[in-house]
């Protein structure tokens, strides 16, 4: 796998600056629940050489939503398939 990213790739996600400490402390979700998410096929974030995640502000905000949602009771598949509504993609 390439470590260079298409500008279309870099317009979608934007930078990807923010490890997993940083991200439990924006988004107040625990790793637990962001490694699920993660798992679910919810994000896919970049990693570094020494296999570090990297979430970009776009899977910050995903972490955000998919936490609002699961906390009514949405299990990972129909967050899969909100999230997918919002953007206007067909499940």
């Amino acid at each position: 796998m390439s470590s260079e990213k298409t500008v279309e790739q870099e317009q979608t996600r934007g930078p990807n600056n923010f490890t997993m400490a940083i991200a439990v402390k924006l988004t107040g979700v625990d790793p637990y629940r962001i490694r699920k998410y993660e798992e679910g096929g919810l994000l896919n974030p970049e990693r570094t050489e020494g296999h570090q995640r990297l979430f970009s502000e776009k899977d910050i905000e995903i972490i955000k939503q998919a936490a609002k949602l699961e906390d009514e009771g949405i299990n990972v598949e129909g967050i899969k398939a909100i999230l997918a509504m919002r953007r206007g993609e067909r499940k």
